[in-house]
């Protein structure tokens, strides 16, 4: 066997066995979010905008195996502190015992969560929090509100870039997640084609409901789930 072919051969064991990336479970994710919005989610009681957004760095295995469990990595005391900086919307980054999360609300009304997170590249809160990441890591992105279209994806606050350098430093298992979907001012726009860019960047999920059922929006047929749009 020339070198050539034994190159070959070894690509082909690491597709196999080490390369190929498990699909996230769902029911997982699931309990994860309904995590955040529980401990993290700030009191909107007197604030009509509940949005906000925070990455977390994991074990695979709390993106993958539904007997995990998320306190183990982030306690209910460290959901607290970072609950506690966020409310008044301020950064957290890696605010946490664990140093594994940051988060944000938006600082103003022109400000926006996701953006925040991911800029400047090279020097963002998530290029901070992939500092301590590796191939057998999981990281989600959880934003409450999907990205809104004229600002987020196409605008001054375009996130698409941010998202391929997160892609580019991570090759561990990469989420992004929304709950509800942004309607203000996204007018006519066709949310199918605008959320695509997004799951061509990182796999786009969501979770939904009371009990924040998610599903994966793109199919492999490049499509968006009707779920991720209504």
């Amino acid at each position: 066997m020339t070198s050539v072919e034994l190159l070959r051969a070894l690509l082909f064991l690491c597709l196999l066995h080490r390369c190929v990336q498990a699909d996230v479970n769902t029911a997982v994710l699931s309990k994860m979010i309904t995590y955040f919005d529980n401990n993290v989610k700030p009191d909107t009681t007197m604030d009509v905008d509940p949005q906000y957004a925070m990455a977390i760095n994991v074990p695979k295995e709390q993106c993958t195996v539904e007997t995990s469990n998320i306190e183990t990595v982030f306690s209910r005391e460290e959901a607290a502190t970072v609950k506690s900086i966020i409310i008044n919307k301020t950064l957290c980054e890696l605010c946490t015992n664990s140093q594994n999360v940051i988060a944000t609300r938006p600082l103003s009304r022109h400000a926006h969560a996701e953006h925040i997170l991911l800029y400047p590249t090279n020097n963002s809160s998530m290029d901070k929090l992939l500092r301590n990441a590796n191939a057998n890591s999981c990281v989600v992105f959880y934003s409450c509100y999907s990205p809104c279209v004229n600002r987020c994806i196409n605008g001054e606050n375009n996130i698409l870039e941010g998202l391929s350098n997160w892609k580019n430093k991570h090759g561990g298992m990469n989420v992004f997640v929304f709950t509800h979907i942004w309607t203000r001012g996204q007018g006519e726009k066709n949310l199918a084609v605008e959320f695509q860019k997004i799951d061509e960047i990182v796999p786009l999920y969501r979770c939904y409901g009371v009990e924040h059922n998610c599903i994966k929006c793109g199919d492999n047929n490049n499509m968006i789930q009707p779920a991720c749009l209504n």
